[in-house]
């Protein structure tokens, strides 16, 4: 089975322009994947993907859960094993003995009877022609493609099947039997044949040794096949591999060759065409380029030079033995024919699209005309038009997968570009018309805004100075109500006088009382003392009317002081006010100052935002 690795995938189309069939790639604009109901398992995207992204897988596990659990297997080997493990392909298979692989039969001796039982065929059906059938992609393409070749291809099994069934009906041999192949299309053979169960390839039995850490012992294998070995046989892998081992029985025999995917397929076509009067007898084809030492299986580099040496050193081991025992005469005797012809089934499934629904797809493709449709570019990766529009009826592509639609497309994208061009200049005329406009009213704006700007710069100055002033008359009033401070606690002091005046101006008056009484009383020795004691009295009672009146004097001027103190009070409180006043309006003045800069200067990068949008008006209307 075939399988993508999405991640790895870019859509390159690689796989498509190598694959033999139109259907069997899903495109679904990002990524190529596989329609395995159409894949013939040739291999040729898994060898010809550049990113990796196409990769198979077979019956290893499976064979390996087998051997492991001591199951009887047994393995058919393909010749084109020598190539592909070159030096160690006996060590690979004692290996696999020496884990309970039950018998390992040579697949060149299978190639042998292939080989003979072509020539009793066309011994037995004279004048017939038959394409060959060794390749298991080329029966899957006929079978699920292009049944119309199924009469013609070579009844004759393939040579692993003859190895296979040799095996089971001649050695009587009941194990599971496994293909060790090159190819992934002979598990597709062995599932529609039912004599052999599995398919290995080559390159998985590589992986699964250097994934488990196996090491194989150096020098001489003990390795032999069981059974009979193959000899011409053994050249099968290579291109013509056929056609040298028909020759060697019947040298004059018409055979003709054709190999690789890109070329075999349309020769298989051309064959259907040609007047079998001009077909050689046998048409010994294979999918992959360099035979099947290159199969997808194979390893995965090999030099097609050391690949032929091998292969020819091991037929011309062969062509060394007696002509008896090369061509298995004992053996090939006791053989019977019908043991190793198999029949074909058509097993195309898919309906193919008439005309009429080709032509929609072409008119979805923007292809109206019979030269559109045969421009046949490859860009899509396929190799014609019509390969393309039968991908895209069965939905397994698109139309934007095809250059020419897309080029058809990228005009319309041009002409839709240039009319929204002609809209954008329009637009880009009216922009510079609207910027302009709006230049002339932000000019004002930001001229009145600069001259408001220096106005406030004046009135913060007057600001200052009145707030100066003020703070002198603060200091005015503040000095003022100090005084008066002063001379309240002054007249306090006063008021303290006038009451020690007062006590001695009321003792002085009771002094006056006291000696009035003892000059009474003294008689005409105290005349002369009340005299004195009479102005006494009139001097208190003079001193108590002065204390009065002081008294009075000294209550206005603290009622005077009080007034003055409220009234300071008052110019200290209305001046902090004036004051406070003063300075939210020096506050506020920067406050605007600061917006009007901020306007003024935002007005000016507008303008040169403005100049800078017109500019670039003006370039794209240039352009």
């Amino acid at each position: 089975m075939v399988h993508v690795q999405e991640d790895k995938c870019i859509g390159c189309n690689a796989c498509i322009r190598c694959c033999p069939i139109p259907n069997a790639n899903t495109y679904d604009g990002q990524v190529v994947k596989i329609n395995n109901k159409e894949c013939i398992r040739c291999g040729e995207c898994v060898k010809h993907c550049p990113h990796g992204a196409r990769y198979y897988t077979d019956d290893i596990d499976k064979v390996m859960e087998l051997i492991q659990a001591h199951q009887k297997v047994s393995f058919v080997v393909a010749p084109a094993i020598k190539a592909s493990m070159d030096g160690t392909w006996r060590h690979v298979l004692q290996w696999f003995k020496d884990q309970g692989v039950h018998e390992i039969y040579d697949g060149a001796f299978g190639a042998d009877i292939c080989t003979y039982m072509h020539i009793q065929y066309l011994n037995q059906h004279g004048g017939a022609k038959v394409i060959s059938q060794p390749c298991a992609a080329i029966v899957n393409y006929a079978e699920m493609h292009k049944p119309d070749l199924l009469p013609h291809l070579s009844p004759v099994q393939s040579p692993l099947m003859c190895a296979a069934i040799y095996a089971r009906k001649y050695l009587h041999n009941n194990d599971t039997l496994v293909g060790i192949t090159p190819c992934i299309a002979k598990t597709v053979e062995f599932q529609n044949t039912g004599v052999v169960s599995y398919n290995v390839t080559f390159k998985s039995i590589i992986r699964y040794m250097r994934e488990h850490g196996i090491t194989l012992s150096h020098g001489h294998s003990p390795f032999e096949f069981s059974a009979a070995r193959g000899f011409d046989g053994a050249f099968y892998p290579i291109p013509g591999g056929l056609k040298e081992c028909l020759h060697a029985y019947d040298p004059e025999l018409s055979v003709s060759t054709s190999e690789g995917a890109q070329k075999v397929y349309e020769d298989l076509d051309n064959y259907l065409k040609t007047d079998k009067n001009h077909l050689p007898t046998v048409y010994d084809v294979l999918s992959c380029e360099f035979g099947c030492n290159t199969g997808a299986g194979a390893r995965d580099s090999i030099n097609n030079f050391n690949a032929y040496d091998i292969m020819s050193h091991a037929r011309k081991w062969g062509t060394k033995k007696n002509v008896s025992e090369r061509f298995h005469r004992k053996i090939f005797k006791l053989l019977r024919m019908e043991d190793f012809i198999r029949t074909y089934q058509n097993r195309c499934t898919t309906e193919r699209p008439s005309d009429a629904q080709l032509d929609a797809v072409y008119k979805s493709m923007g292809k109206f005309t019979e030269a559109d449709r045969s421009i046949n570019c490859h860009a899509c990766g396929f190799k014609s038009c019509h390969d393309m529009a039968t991908t895209i009826f069965y939905g397994n592509n698109h139309p934007n997968n095809c250059m020419v639609y897309e080029k058809n497309q990228m005009h319309l994208l041009a002409k839709k570009i240039e009319q929204q061009n002609e809209e954008l200049a329009k637009a880009v005329l009216e922009i510079q018309q609207s910027m302009e406009t709006l230049t002339q009213k932000i000019t004002p704006i930001s001229e009145q805004a600069t001259e408001n700007s220096i106005k406030n710069a004046g009135i913060k100055s007057d600001m200052n100075t009145l707030g100066n002033d003020i703070n002198g008359i603060q200091n005015r009033a503040n000095d003022i109500a100090e005084f008066v401070s002063k001379i309240s606690v002054s007249i306090g002091e006063y008021e303290r006088i006038l009451s020690k005046i007062k006590s001695i101006s009321e003792q002085t008056n009771i002094l006056a009382i006291n000696a009035s009484i003892e000059a009474a009383s003294a008689g005409q020795f105290g005349k002369g003392f009340a005299v004195v004691a009479g102005e006494i009295r009139t001097l208190a009672v003079r001193s108590a009317d002065t204390l009065k009146a002081a008294e009075q004097h000294t209550n206005e001027i603290l009622s005077n002081i009080d007034g003055i103190k409220d009234a300071s009070a008052y110019i200290v409180s209305d001046v902090d006010n004036t004051k406070q006043n003063v300075d939210n309006t020096d506050n506020a003045v920067d406050d605007l100052n600061k917006s009007l800069m901020f306007i003024s200067n935002s007005v000016s990068e507008i303008t040169d935002i403005i100049k800078v949008v017109s500019n670039l008006a003006s370039g794209l209307q240039t352009q």
